[in-house]
Order: C-alpha cells, then structure tokens, then sequence
C-alpha cells in the first residue's frame, strides 16, 4: 500500500528501526493532520485487495479486543444490542 509505505519512510527519516514505541504517536500525528477528503482519498486509491485486507485486520483487531473483555461486560453489551 502507497500510503503506508510512504508514512514509514517519513518514519524512519525521523527515527530509528529501534523506537517502535512512537509509531504509533507518529501515525496519530498524520492522520490528525489529514481532513476528511484526505482520508477518503487514500481509500479511494486501494486496491479492492487492500481494502479487504485493511478492513479485515481493523475488524479482527476490534473483535479480539472485544473478546479479551471481562465476560460480565460482553454479555451485557450483548443483551443491549438485543433490546435495541
């Protein structure tokens, strides 16, 4: 993906392959400088197999992180959904 290639050689101008700990503060800083259309315009230029894949690690990413939940809080949130 060209996007993502681009922000990691602006990266690793600015820091060395050893600071992952502020990847993910420098991500954050571009995409808080990006507007809207800016980042429809990244979209716009993926591939259909980039955008599946992109979608498929944020969904994945999102449900792990739902699982790893207390169960009492899951299933709460579970049984709202079933009301609405």
């Amino acid at each position: 993906m060209r996007f993502a290639d681009d922000i990691l050689q602006r990266y690793l101008r600015h820091f060395n392959e050893n600071e992952n700990d502020s990847l993910q503060l420098f991500i954050q800083s571009i995409l808080e400088q990006m507007d809207h259309q800016d980042i429809l315009e990244v979209f716009k230029s993926l591939s259909k197999e980039e955008l599946n894949d992109m979608l498929g690690r944020h969904l994945s990413q999102s449900l792990v992180e739902r699982l790893e939940q207390p169960t009492s809080n899951f299933e709460d949130d579970l049984n709202w959904r079933k009301v609405q």
